[in-house]
């Protein structure tokens, strides 16, 4: 069992790699998919994201939220921050999911993939430069611990549920 797992940790690792990889190739013919279709890629995602939350442990830190009100203006209206905050997900607490739990590799390869087709539709000038949220909620991640990731994991339907409204409100 603890190969079978160590395994697929690996895997996991060479599939985030790619995936990060991919991200960080440049699209010659972006096209857009249907609100339809990456509507129905977000409903996947939140019955993965209730397995994935059920495998993990319980978050028991009530009084800290990565995901804030003010988070969810800034994702609404700014691309690069939509990108950033996506990347987060995808880069640090995926990167350190795959430590912890070894049944995730369908979630990510998914998440990734939204990612991608969310990227196609949103034209947006990438920025090196990091968001002062996202510096914010990278030290509070980091700065409790593996109970970050769980914490993360947690808040995924809130950032699944801003995906939704945010694709219903493109035009």
């Amino acid at each position: 069992m603890w190969v079978n797992c160590i395994l697929k940790s690996g895997l996991l690792l060479v599939t985030l790699s790619l995936a990060i990889a991919r991200h960080k190739q440049s699209s010659v013919a972006k096209s857009c998919y249907p609100r339809g279709t990456l509507s129905q890629a977000v409903d996947i995602l939140y019955v993965k994201a209730a397995w994935l939350k059920a495998t993990i442990p319980e978050d028991r830190i009530k009084n800290i939220r990565l995901l804030k009100k003010k988070t969810k203006k800034l994702f609404m209206k700014n691309c690069r921050f939509q990108e950033q905050l996506l990347s987060f997900f995808m880069e640090d607490v995926f990167g350190q999911l795959q430590l912890q739990v070894c049944k995730e590799i369908h979630f990510v390869e998914e998440f990734h993939s939204l990612k991608q087709k969310l990227r196609r539709c949103i034209s947006c000038a990438s920025s090196a430069r990091e968001m002062k949220s996202i510096t914010k909620m990278k030290r509070t991640f980091y700065g409790i611990g593996n109970r970050g990731v769980y914490k993360a994991i947690n808040e995924l339907d809130i950032l699944l549920s801003w995906i939704k409204q945010f694709l219903e409100n493109i035009k």
